[in-house]
């Protein structure tokens, strides 16, 4: 279109014998109007035949214009066209442009944005500084002949240089049906920021009601935004987010999102919801280089912030913006960070929040505020054969109940290490040496076994060594390119020390269990109450390392154009300290095959040959192509807990599987989760769908229409306690949804939820 456009203008000038050029008084250029015929008459110019007039970015082609010289006023008439940065803006039979006011009449009018294909008709226009008004018009992104759906208007109008579409009481027809009426919209007809509301969202819900949600765009400036968010639940209640969003003279990002929600008192009393008022917010932040950026830092030095904070009291906080959000687990990390570093050197201080929702509250949970660490990268000592590198960490391990603890740990990797036969085979010894000082505060109300005389603190430094072979392989056959990896790696302690709160007695695996209750959350030892209990066993650090051997076998095939075709993936640990047998741990096996391109089929295989039976099995295929994705999985897990009798426990045992296709006439989609485990456990079969969902929809061009049942389970928090201060209410929430899809405008739909317990 653009192509044609201008050729047309090309060819109009080509073919002008005659033109009028008219200036301003600072002798700017206002319009120029050329033709194959132009002459003047009682103060008027006439041009007809190819007549074209440019104005400004504006350039139209018409059958016969009309200047007055006099009122300074532009009539175009017959098959005009006006065009606007190359391509068709708008079409009409009579248009009059006032050159003094910047003002114009547009009869009929039709107006076309070019970016999204969005047209507006109307009987007649007026057009003032590139604001186009008119009453009684139609709005459509679909061909102007018979559209799918449209708008019919009482009045608007159109800012051509910001794209910007304003209406008083439209009504969106599909077809001839009425389906929304709404009394004012602002729409913005290409992807840029602009203020005004936006697409409003409908649900409809057995438990909560009717469900009304109304954004409104806030955009003055071009460094901020902000979306303001009101919504009702009719049986339920009201609440609304604030989401603001900026970035910076130095191109840092901010986002800050809060949101609040009142539930009624009749619906906390119905479900004994542990919260009426639901409430959080969070706070996202980067920035590279700040210290060049904000204190006037000359070096050239590498460091950076990160900030991703949340705090919620209530699952619920992450579900009002998607009304089908499917959200299990109750657990959220907020991270603060900060780091400088060189080519050799790294230091970082960092901050962890962990939030436990599935707890009636956080008091016992712990936090990592804050850590420090300090670590030198792999570098060579005295030859470049022998390595080395340090990590220092300084931790405070805290929480409002219960004890805390600040520990100050060194590793460091000392090493040997050489390759041979042009890199193919090398080989490493090594000597990780570590070592800990911790000390605990806050102990109160915490249980340390008297039996032990400790003190406070306790020190812990180990040292093992390592020794690794390691052989890489690769050979080109034509068009397949065949990668081995083989290694062996055997680590064994040479030296332990441990005393105080670290003793070795402390370390040995000591269950606890029996003291606790779960009404209270706390310990009963000695007819004494504790709420908690000292023990290091739980900490990976002071794990005892034991003599074992690592045995890994990799192999790659590529394709010709670099894409991997298949791999496999075995490893073995043995571990010869094992009290039972070396060869308790399992074989893993990891397979993976792609015969064609968007097929992926993959296997997980863990064998165990002292149980002799499958520790852990996973199959998983899915293929990608054009309209078509689907994938299939199946997952179960065993675990053995006793030794003397092979109890066996399958803790995992799942299917799911997803599928979504648009055949042309129509298109599918559909999932299923299920979970054997509820199955063995009730004998229910609906217990064991997790979740399903099945949809149809089509696509017309323009239009797409969408009718999707689903099912899925929701837990909620209650003030249920009998399971030990964990919230036990899970919802089966089965809805309807009708999706619309209206084409450059939106996408919403109208969604029935149906609950029970």
């Amino acid at each position: 279109m653009r192509f044609l456009s201008i050729c047309i203008a090309c060819l109009a000038l080509l073919y002008a014998e005659v033109g009028v050029q008219k200036f301003d008084k600072d002798n700017n250029k206002i319009f120029e109007l050329l033709a194959d015929n132009v002459y003047t008459k009682d103060d008027k110019v006439y041009a007809s035949g190819n007549a074209v007039v440019f104005n400004g970015d504006l350039y139209i082609i018409a059958n016969q214009v009309v200047y007055d010289k006099n009122n300074r006023v532009l009539d175009i008439k017959g098959d005009v066209k006006i065009y606007k940065g190359g391509s068709i803006f708008a079409k009409t039979n009579y248009a009059m442009i006032n050159m003094d006011e910047d003002y114009g009449i547009i009869e009929p009018f039709y107006i076309q944005e070019s970016q999204s294909g969005m047209w507006i008709g109307a009987a007649q226009a007026q057009n003032k500084q590139k604001v186009y008004s008119f009453k009684k018009a139609m709005i459509s992104g679909c061909s102007i002949e018979r559209p799918i759906w449209y708008m019919n208007i009482s009045s608007g109008s159109f800012d051509s240089e910001n794209s910007t579409l304003s209406v008083w009481n439209p009504t969106l027809y599909v077809g001839d049906v009425p389906i929304f009426y709404f009394p004012y919209l602002t729409l913005s007809t290409k992807n840029e920021r602009s203020s005004g509301f936006l697409y409003p969202q409908f649900a409809t819900s057995s438990r909560e009601g009717f469900i009304f949600v109304q954004p409104f765009y806030i955009a003055l400036q071009d460094f901020w935004d902000m979306t303001l968010t009101p919504q009702v639940r009719t049986d339920r209640g009201i609440g609304g987010s604030i989401e603001f969003r900026a970035v910076d003279s130095k191109e840092d990002k901010f986002l800050f999102n809060i949101k609040y929600f009142l539930n009624k008192d009749t619906y906390v009393q119905r479900y004994d919801l542990r919260n009426k008022h639901i409430f959080g917010f969070d706070f996202l932040h980067s920035s590279d280089n700040p210290l060049k950026k904000y204190f006037g830092m000359k070096k050239d030095l590498d460091n950076g912030v990160y900030l991703d904070f949340l705090y919620m009291n209530d699952l619920d906080y992450l579900r009002f913006d998607k009304f089908n959000a499917r959200i299990t687990d109750g657990t959220r990390i907020s991270k603060a960070n900060f780091y400088i570093q060189t080519q050799d050197h790294y230091y970082g201080i960092n901050f962890r929040y962990f939030l436990n929702l599935n707890k009636i509250n956080n008091d016992t949970t712990f936090q990592s505020l804050p850590n420090l660490q300090y670590h030198k990268y792999l570098d060579s000592l005295f030859f470049r054969n022998f390595l080395y590198s340090i990590d220092y960490q300084m931790k405070n391990t805290y929480r409002n109940l219960g004890y805390g603890y600040v520990e100050n740990s060194v590793k460091v990797p000392l090493g040997l290490q050489f390759a041979i036969f042009d890199q193919f085979l090398s080989f490493g010894l090594w000597s990780d040496i570590y070592a800990s000082n911790l000390s605990i505060y806050n102990t109160q109300k915490s249980y340390i076994d008297s039996d032990i005389t400790t003190g406070k603190s306790g020190n812990f430094i180990s040292a093992n060594y390592t020794f690794n072979v390691n052989m890489d392989l690769a050979k080109d056959y034509n068009k397949i390119f065949h990668v081995i990896n083989l290694e062996a790696i055997f680590t064994a302690p040479y030296f332990q020390q441990s005393s105080g709160l670290l003793d070795r007695t402390f370390l040995a695996v000591n269950d606890y269990t029996s003291f606790y209750n779960k009404a209270t959350g706390q310990y009963l030892i000695n007819g004494k109450w504790y709420d908690d209990v000292w023990n290091p066993a739980i900490l990976s650090d002071y794990a005892t390392t034991t003599r074992k051997l690592d045995l890994k076998l990799n192999q790659y095939f590529f394709g010709s154009n670099g894409r991997e075709l298949f791999y496999w993936r075995i490893f073995q640990r043995l571990d010869f300290d094992d009290p039972f047998s070396y060869y308790r741990n399992p074989l893993q096996n990891k397979v993976g095959f792609s015969p064609i391109e968007g097929l992926d089929l993959s296997s997980i295989l863990s064998y165990s040959f002292f149980y002799q039976n499958l520790q852990e099995l996973s199959i998983s295929a899915s293929y990608n192509r054009a309209y078509l994705n689907t994938s299939l999985t199946y997952y179960i897990k065993n675990q053995f807990n006793d030794i003397t009798t092979l109890k066996q426990e399958t803790t995992a045992n799942y299917l799911s599987f997803n599928f979504s296709n648009d055949f042309g006439y129509f298109g599918l989609n559909a999932s299923i989760g299920v979970n054997f485990n509820n199955l063995v456990n009730s004998n229910n079969y609906y217990d064991a769908l997790t979740n399903w969902s099945f949809g149809i929809f089509k696509n017309i061009r323009c239009f797409g229409i969408g009718l999707k049942l689903a099912s899925q389970r929701t837990p909620i928090l209650t003030n249920d306690t009998t399971s030990g201060g964990y919230a036990s209410s899970v919802l089966n929430n089965t809805y309807v949804k009708f999706e619309f899809s209206f084409s450059p405008l939106t996408q919403t739909g109208l969604t029935y939820r149906f609950y029970n317990k």
